[in-house]
């Protein structure tokens, strides 16, 4: 709060702060060209120091973003090899997600490649139609919902959190924010790719550990969600 004298008048005048993007080291000490991890979480390793993680969390990301409130990625254009993205896009708006693969594109070298996993809306609603109380989603999320909420889920609630679900972080973003808030088809993955400036030549299904380089080797040597191929859209494109 400033105080303003004027004429013989004052003023309180609140003075509000852009925030920068912060980051807990320097990109300066990583090699480029760089590759990025979106949403890593607690138990992925950083393979060498060409990669750079993107994350809310302070502790998991070395440019820290709150999707929510996204703008741009702190990088020059063309400067980044790789972009990797396992079970984070759902969790970005409607508004942002546009945004933030025309920042993915920008930043992508020639030939650079992003890998996104997302949950595989159309097959949960596959199994929602057949009445599927079996399927292995369904079934963990009644008993997170039992556990965590005392709810005993109807199984169009367990189809429903591929959509829009609580947030898991009220100690980052608030205890009535939302986790996921966005899904997709495969179609509909291709179309916002496009628009971001992909080619749709250059867009892919893939398979669970099945890439077209190398460099996303570390995909299910660690305890993610990634692994959970039996609900998983995986989709890479190349620039």
């Amino acid at each position: 709060m400033k105080h303003i004298k004027f004429l013989g008048y004052q003023a309180d005048i609140a003075v509000r702060k852009r925030r920068k993007k912060q980051l807990s080291r320097s990109i300066e000490t990583a090699s480029s060209p760089y590759k990025l991890n979106f949403g890593p979480g607690p138990n992925w390793i950083r393979p060498d120091n060409s990669w750079l993680t993107v994350d809310v969390e302070p502790d998991w990301g070395d440019i820290v973003v709150n999707f929510q409130q996204f703008e741009y990625l702190p990088l020059e254009d063309n400067s980044c090899l790789g972009v990797y993205g396992s079970h984070v896009f759902e969790h970005t708006s409607i508004y942002k997600s546009p945004l933030i693969f025309m920042e993915i594109y920008r930043v992508l070298c020639k030939k650079g490649v992003l890998r996104i996993i997302i949950p595989d809306a159309e097959k949960s609603i596959r199994e929602y139609l057949a009445k599927n109380t079996e399927f292995p989603l369904f079934k963990r999320r009644r008993e997170r919902a039992k556990t965590i909420y005392g709810l005993d889920y109807t199984l169009f609630e367990c189809m429903m959190e591929d959509f829009i679900s609580k947030s898991g972080q009220p100690h980052v973003l608030g205890n009535q924010s939302l986790a996921h808030q966005n899904a997709w088809d495969y179609e509909t993955l291709c179309v916002q790719l496009v628009r971001a400036g992909f080619d749709i030549n250059k867009i892919k299904k893939m398979a669970f550990m099945e890439s077209e380089v190398d460099f996303f080797d570390f995909e299910g040597t660690y305890t993610s969600e990634a692994n959970q191929h039996d609900r998983s859209l995986y989709v890479e494109a190349t620039k």
